[in-house]
């Protein structure tokens, strides 16, 4: 079974990015084959200067680099939006086309959207 784990809302003005990201841990904690999908304001997740308020809640920045020890390798963005957001973003993301981004959504068996 594939999960994917889609995420477009902003990180910082919900805690639905923080929880999303808890229940890929969980997934790779079980061993399941768990993907994660980055889109449109979730982009922000993957800059690297970022600095949230104590409101704001946890750096989330510093969670991505502990999903290799989950075994969770594929995180996906479009290429087209990696370009237009114009800053440096986490290393750990594979940049796909369109087409393959469409191919990816139908490879997986559950998607969960935050």
């Amino acid at each position: 079974m594939s999960t994917l784990i889609y995420l477009s809302s902003s990180p910082y003005t919900s805690s639905s990015l923080k929880e999303a990201l808890d229940l890929a841990l969980v997934f790779g904690t079980f061993e399941q084959a768990v993907s994660i999908a980055i889109t449109g304001d979730a982009l922000t997740l993957l800059a690297e200067d970022q600095t949230p308020t104590k409101r704001q809640g946890k750096h989330l920045y510093k969670l991505l680099d502990g999903l290799e020890f989950y075994d969770i390798e594929n995180i996906y963005v479009k290429e087209t939006e990696v370009k237009a957001f114009g800053t440096s973003l986490w290393t750990g993301v594979q940049a796909i086309s369109q087409e393959a981004w469409i191919d990816m959504l139908e490879q997986h068996q559950h998607i969960y959207r935050f």
